[in-house]
């Protein structure tokens, strides 16, 4: 057996996965049960992943009857997932919210019911319980765990867990819980939030750096997302028969004609991936460039300029 703590916990997490990423009426009391069981398992294990990535001394419960030899070989008490969840925030300083840590404790008192003294409780909090630590560790994963690791580790980590985020998507509480959060979260950046290309959830939003969706944590290149955004669902378009793509801010190929947005779905704005600036009443130059007018202007400013060099060479 070869199970070291990253894959071990991707491995648990799929398990959950493959028991609820199916119809709501084809869940069982007994899928929820060892998707609960696996869940916790997961997450222990992959929050204390972490913090042995920081110092191997964090995951023991009391360092003063622990060596590094003794580590090494397993013979130690390691801490509790509430003392491991505070150690991520108090000692390694990674930004978890409380709500997260609430979610991973309530979890915890489930799995403790379920496991040593039998459970009876409605289907749907069990399943409410569930997707909010789902939620929190598939966003822990992607943001704090994976950039930590290795190049070679992650390679191989990236088939099982592109099924876990395939699989997720069809966990009906899981896609619900993260959209709620989302909207809260993305509400002030809703003017700049179009559909992902990859998920199809409204949850890309536009960067100067890196564009990335907060749903499924894809991340695009201005010029890539530009480009495949052209090709997508979406009827925007980087340039056609009438005009170029180029932004007339940065001067970037990357000005897309009639986006949509969250904060406005059924209405269609300009928009550059690049920049992210947004454009309303754009026009067509004589050049075939998008301008936006200034006054009268009836031409770009690229146009203007080079007919006052003209003028003044003449």
């Amino acid at each position: 057996m070869d199970f070291l703590p990253v894959p071990n916990g991707i491995d648990y997490l799929s398990e959950v996965v493959s028991r609820l990423a199916r119809p709501d009426e084809d869940v069982t009391p007994r899928d929820l049960k060892y998707a609960v069981l696996h869940l916790q398992a997961a997450t222990e294990v992959l929050v204390k992943a972490r913090l042995q990535i920081a110092h191997w001394s964090l995951v023991v419960k009391d360092v003063s009857k622990c060596t590094k030899e003794k580590y090494d070989e397993g013979k130690f008490e390691s801490a509790t997932i509430a003392e491991s969840m505070r150690r991520l925030v108090d000692v390694v300083g990674l930004p978890i919210e409380k709500s997260d840590s609430e979610a991973v404790e309530e979890l915890g008192k489930l799995r403790n019911r379920l496991q040593h003294w039998g459970l009876q409780e409605t289907v749907a909090l069990v399943e409410k319980q569930a997707a909010s630590v789902l939620d929190f560790l598939m966003r822990f994963v992607d943001e704090q765990l994976i950039p930590e690791l290795g190049e070679e580790q992650i390679a191989s980590l990236q088939g099982e867990m592109n099924l876990v985020r395939h699989g997720v998507r069809k966990i009906g509480t899981y896609v619900e819980t993260r959209r709620a959060r989302l909207r809260d979260e993305l509400k002030e950046r809703a003017d700049r939030t179009v559909r992902c290309l990859s998920c199809h959830e409204w949850a890309l939003v536009v960067d100067q750096e890196d564009s990335k969706c907060h749903f499924c944590s894809r991340a695009w290149g201005s010029g890539q997302l530009a480009y495949a955004y052209e090709e997508s669902f979406e009827s925007g378009t980087i340039a056609d028969e009438v005009a170029s793509g180029d932004c007339p801010e940065c001067w970037n190929r990357t000005l897309i004609i009639e986006v949509r947005t969250a904060s406005a779905p059924d209405q269609r704005i300009d928009m550059c991936f690049t920049c992210a600036e947004v454009f309303t009443g754009l026009r067509v130059c004589t050049c075939s460039e998008w301008f936006l007018p200034r006054a009268e202007e009836d031409i770009c400013r690229r146009c203007i300029d080079l007919y006052m060099e003209m003028s003044q060479a003449g």
